[in-house]
């Protein structure tokens, strides 16, 4: 059975921090340099602030996928509430099962809840994994294109 809902990041933390070393380990920069350190305090803050919020898509109870987004007015912009991704992953596993479309769209509904009416979401150059061409199709452009450096030595010192 396939689910898609919005879920209470904080209570999620457990199955989260099992997901997100593979996720960090698939598609995250300087990994070498910068390792994987949730403020996961913070998080649980801005959720309980009502600035955060999870959607998961369950297989069989087991979460499969994962959209974290922050909400809050746009630095430029500050009577527009926006809606930006944090992270998504989809499992390897789960794959080509068509989760996006259900994770993608539990989360559009919800950002409409909240009044959202800019959505930001993008996904890593290094490894797209399709997300591209999803994101055209449920109706996102191309807007900024961000790109990075690590200014830190080879060892992770500053």
């Amino acid at each position: 059975m396939i689910t898609a809902q919005v879920e209470s990041f904080e209570n999620c933390l457990p199955e989260l921090k099992v997901l997100f070393p593979v996720h960090h380990g698939e598609l995250g920069l300087f990994k070498g340099q910068m390792p994987l350190a949730p403020q996961y305090g913070e998080y649980v803050e801005r959720e309980r602030a009502g600035n955060l919020f999870l959607v998961t898509v369950r297989v069989d109870g087991n979460i499969a996928a994962y959209y974290v987004a922050q909400v809050a007015p746009g630095f430029h912009y500050e009577q527009t509430l926006t809606g930006t991704m944090d992270i998504m992953y989809v499992a390897p596993s789960y794959r080509g099962g068509g989760l996006c479309l259900p994770l993608f769209r539990a989360a559009e509904r919800e950002l409409k809840r909240r009044g959202v009416k800019v959505w930001y979401s993008g996904y890593k150059h290094h490894n797209p994994l399709n997300m591209p061409m999803l994101l055209l199709r449920l109706g996102f452009r191309p807007a900024d294109v961000y790109c990075v450096k690590w200014l830190g030595d080879e060892n992770g010192d500053n």
